[in-house]
This record gives structure tokens, sequence and C-alpha cells, in this order.
């Protein structure tokens, strides 16, 4: 490919930048954790991707990213990759710190949008901070979640009570495998509620990293009408989106 005409989407979100090398597809992506210094975070999501000729940059750190050519807004990337990937009509964007539903148009334009990022209730951080507090490692929420033998329920819909909540559980003896899988039962009606009162009456996908916790998504699922489609790699969606504004912007140069 020798980057002649490779383009590079970077996403740069408050738990992770995502760096996706596109060619009329994805080639390759990588992921990092974000920090505050992120000139080593970009060197190895660089490092990691290869060469590439034209870089879009989204997310709340898009301006950290010096090298980008073109900066794009993160809804805006959503709805692109949504069109190209998946051809859906809404986007439910679950990830680090906020919840957002869009409506998309058949052209990848955004018709309109509902964030909620006031507080970590029903994102990744939520669900980091729940499984911290049980000793459970991130990746291990679905496993261990499948296991669950009772239903609890976590009332709280703020990270900082939720997570007392979690701790007189585990005071009471109830398994682990219950307690996550209520965190888990708790960040899926959050979302739900959210595009309920957005309104979702087509094809949807779900993004963002939560999208990767099978015992999230299928809850999402039963309790929203209209035909789910499944996003490859739902982390990078905006990565995606952005690399795909760059090859718009740029193909032709």
């Amino acid at each position: 490919m020798g980057g002649e005409s490779v383009f590079l989407g970077i996403d740069v979100g408050m738990r992770f930048t995502k760096a996706v090398l596109w060619d009329d597809r994805p080639l390759t992506f990588a992921v990092e954790e974000t920090t505050g210094n992120m000139d080593p975070v970009l060197a190895r999501l660089k490092n990691k991707i290869g060469e590439f000729r034209y870089c879009c940059a989204t997310g709340g750190g898009a301006e950290l990213v010096e090298f980008a050519d073109i900066r794009e807004d993160d809804v805006v990337c959503l709805s692109i990759a949504v069109r190209d990937m998946v051809n859906a009509d809404f986007v439910i964007d679950i990830g680090g710190q906020s919840i957002t539903v869009i409506s998309v148009d058949e052209d990848g334009n955004v018709i309109d949008f509902m964030r909620n990022d006031k507080c970590a209730s029903g994102s990744g951080r939520f669900l980091e901070v729940m499984s911290s507090a049980l000793g459970i490692n991130i990746g291990e929420v679905d496993e261990v979640a499948s296991r669950a033998d009772k239903k609890l329920s976590i009332t709280s819909q703020c990270a900082v009570f939720a997570e007392s909540e979690v701790i007189s559980y585990v005071n009471e003896g109830e398994k682990v495998e219950n307690i996550i899988a209520a965190a888990c039962d708790t960040v899926a009606k959050l979302a739900v509620a959210q595009a309920n009162r957005f309104g979702i009456d087509g094809k949807y996908t779900i993004t963002g990293g939560v999208a990767c916790f099978k015992s999230i998504t299928e809850r999402i699922r039963q309790e929203i009408e209209g035909e789910y489609v499944e996003f490859p790699k739902p982390q990078i969606a905006a990565a995606i989106g952005a690399a795909i504004v760059a090859e718009e912007e740029f193909s032709h140069v």
C-alpha cells in the first residue's frame, strides 16, 4: 500500500484512544489508554498502525493530535461509520463517560442526537468502578455475569452511590456473579431509557467500548423494538468514521 492512498482515523476518547488505518475498508487498528501526556500515546499508535497519508482526528481530545490534517465531531464520525459499515438508522454509542443516541439518514448525515455526559452513570467508567469494587478484571465481566443465578438490582444511577450498594451486597454475602450482572442490568437500563426518550423506530446498532460486552448489549436488545445490526469492532466506530472523513476529504488530492 505504501501509504499513498491510506487514511488514518484517530478517536481520542476520555478512557481510550483508538486509531484505524483505512483504504476503502479497515486495514488495521490499535487502542491505547488515554493519559495526561498524549505524545507517547500517539507515538505508540502511529508505530503500531504504520504509514498513512492523511489523518482525521475526532473525540474530546482531537486537538491534541497535532499531526491531524482535519478534525471532525465524533457524532458526525459515528454517523458516517454507521452509514458505510452497517447501514443503520440509529446509533446507541456507550463510551467511557457518556451515552449518545443518534439518528442518521441514508447518506450518513446526522438528523438529531441526544447525549448524556453530565454523569458517568451507564458509561464504561460506571462499569469499571463496579468491576473494581468487586475485584473483577473488566475483561471478565461477560464470563462472570453469565454465571449469575439470582436477580439483584442496583437502584442508584450515580456511580458513587451505586458503588456503596455494591459494597453492601458484598457485605451481605451476595455472589459476585449476581452483583456484576446487576451492574450490567443498570448500564443497559440507562441506555434503553435514553434510547426510548429519543425514540428508536428503525434499524439500530450499538457502538462504543461498552458495546463489546454481550451481557449488556443482549439486555438492551431485549428492551428496544426495531431491527438490531451488530457493528464490527464497536469500540473503534468513531475512529473508522474519522478515517472515512479523511478519505472523502483528501482522496482526490
